[in-house]
């Protein structure tokens, strides 16, 4: 390596750091997958192959311990193929091990070596593995150099030596891998195609400068062949920007299957110290996604996944006394809804006793007793994400302090996203996260609130009703909006924001005539509310800024935007909104009483 120079070497590094990791994660599913008496000579291949991958690479760059270790690896996989053993817990347990000592030493900001002694430890584990299958192979742990007897099956962490005590965790994917022969790729960092992004949105900005510049010379200059021209130059290369737009928007988007499989090793170790048998099946895994929303929708799934897996699921005893499988059941499932991505998390557990949620509610002091007994059980679920309220048995490592749910629903709206919760009692629980397939540009429907622009998320928008003032109606202090049959909440976005109101200034969009406003009915997690606004100006695509919280400072705005003709408009956070008006809809059995 004296002929590479440090930089070349740091670059070869980096470059073998990220191919390792995704090989590993590649090799910690097909072992899962592996785990027990199945047999899928697809995946023992890939193992194989990626064992002797990462040997090779290792290598190549002067990584002896890892490359030692790969070596081993794939020795131990062709003595279970020979000898015709299967892939048991001594097998698997042994082999993650490995891949996560490799992990943890590549994985930080340096790329490191196995030390010494962490690779002689793991080398005594794998030749205990051999001998267990009769399969001792030349060349094997006990030579090596500076390894006592005195290590022993001692030095592994419990959940490996205890095999009578450990949870199953079997993981299933629906479809089939996504092949990569035939394609060709180019590795480009993230920081590039995050300035190309920044760029298109520029351009989407000077785009519509561009269509409002046209409009106005159409209006003002009499028709010629030059303003013809203009025009369409002006529409072709509005939508070149727009194709160039959703090209760079594709080179960010990834599937969820790099999120779904991290998953398997921390489920597994959950299922071992909690006594549990657990199945994990993904479905939707080809899903793709803003790769922005790929890191930080990974705590809230985690958080869900341990959820069902310490008090959502059953012991196996007590499954078997229900009539229930042992091993419980957990799905993962991925899907395109419009222009959102939604995450399902559901589970054949015990599922929510709703009274008892209500209890617990009662006992923090989040509502009261009457509030309780008139309460949905739609409502009901919605207080597990009331930070201080639990539906947890007991208090663990993992859940029961009534601060998860919350923390859950506070990052998905971060992320302009939804969580909802469905459960039948006895039958298990599903959680539906919903979020924008991008954090980066929206379509918005603009308007106009108290004399300020405004911009709502149009995903969130179901419709727009012309209102009276007499159709808004005071109760219990809150204003309601009368909408057919029923009732709905409304928000005044000046008094939200607080700022003082003030006459809108602006000459374009619908405006109603004296004491008539709009009300924009938007829907979140099921449940609408209304907007009040006098000026609505269309639907208009958003390139989202975000905003300085030095010098704002206001958990209602999720960000602004910059108008062709330079106008600042301020985007809407719809949750934090919903959470600002009244959290009830009233039916018609309540309209006298809100009259």
């Amino acid at each position: 390596m004296d002929e590479l120079s440090r930089e070349e070497l740091d670059q070869l590094m980096s470059v073998f750091r990220d191919q390792a990791l995704g090989i590993i994660e590649e090799m910690i599913q097909d072992l899962l997958l592996l785990e027990g008496d199945r047999i899928d000579e697809g995946a023992i291949n890939r193992l194989r192959r990626a064992a002797h991958t990462i040997k090779g690479d290792a290598a190549c760059i002067g990584l002896n311990g890892i490359t030692e270790i790969a070596h081993r690896l794939e020795d131990l996989i062709d003595a279970i193929m020979s000898s015709g053993s299967s892939f048991d817990a001594d097998v698997v347990n042994i082999s993650l091990r490995c891949l996560d000592e490799v992990q943890a030493a590549i994985g930080g900001d340096a790329v490191e070596d196995l030390s010494e002694e962490r690779l002689a430890k793991l080398l005594i584990g794998v030749r205990e593995v051999e001998d267990l299958h009769g399969a001792g192979l030349v060349g094997g742990a006990a030579d090596h150099e500076g390894i006592a007897d005195e290590h022993t099956a001692a030095d592994r962490p419990s959940w490996e030596t205890t095999a009578d005590r450990r949870g199953l965790v079997s993981e299933r994917r629906a479809g089939d891998r996504v092949g990569k022969q035939g394609r060709d790729y180019v590795r480009v960092e993230a920081a590039r195609i995050d300035a190309l992004l920044n760029l298109a949105g520029e351009m989407v900005i000077a785009r519509s400068t561009l269509t409002q510049v046209a409009g106005e010379l159409e209006q003002s200059i009499p028709k010629s062949e030059l303003t013809d021209r203009f025009m369409i130059a002006s529409s072709q290369m509005g939508k070149f920007i727009g194709e160039l737009q959703k090209s760079v928007l594709k080179m960010r988007m990834v599937t969820i299957d790099q999120v779904f499989r991290r998953f398997g090793m921390p489920m597994r170790e959950l299922a071992a110290e909690r006594g549990k048998q657990v199945e994990l099946e993904m479905r939707g895994g080809e899903t793709e996604l803003d790769r922005t929303l790929v890191d930080l929708i990974y705590e809230p799934l985690l958080h869900l996944l341990r959820n069902a897996v310490d008090h959502g699921l059953e012991t196996p005893d007590e499954r078997a006394a229900a009539g229930k499988p042992r091993v419980g059941k957990i799905t993962m499932r991925a899907y395109h809804e419009g222009n959102q991505v939604v995450v399902e998390v559901s589970d054949d557990g015990r599922g929510v006793d709703i009274e008892a949620l209500k209890a617990k509610a009662v006992d923090a002091g989040e509502i009261s007793l009457e509030a309780a007994r008139e309460m949905s059980d739609e409502d009901a679920l919605d207080l597990m994400f009331v930070q201080g309220v639990s539906t947890a048995k007991e208090i663990s490592m993992v859940s029961g302090r009534g601060i998860g749910a919350a923390a859950v629903k506070s990052v998905v709206e971060e992320l302009r996203g939804t969580i909802s919760v469905r459960s039948e009692f006895g039958s298990g629980a599903t959680f539906v996260l919903r979020m924008p397939l991008t954090l980066a540009i929206i379509k918005a429907l603009l308007f106009y609130a108290g004399g300020q622009l405004l911009a709502l998320p149009l995903l969130v928008v179901g419709e727009v009703c012309r209102a009276l003032t007499t159709d808004i109606v005071t109760f219990d202090g809150h204003e309601s909006f009368r909408m057919r049959d029923r009732f709905i909440s409304v928000v005044r976005p000046g008094r939200v924001l607080d700022y003082r109101e003030r006459p809108s200034q602006h000459l374009g969009g619908i405006k109603l005539g004296a004491g008539e406003f709009f009300v924009i009915v938007a829907n979140v997690t099921g449940k609408k509310f209304g907007i009040i606004a006098e000026t609505l100006l269309g639907e208009q695509e958003l390139v989202i800024k975000p905003l300085d919280s030095q010098w704002v400072e206001n958990e209602t705005l999720a960000g602004a935007s910059v108008l062709g003709d330079g106008s600042v408009v301020l985007i809407l956070d719809a949750g934090v909104l919903f959470r600002k008006a009244v959290k009830y809809e009233q039916g018609p059995s309540r309209e006298a009483a809100a009259v």
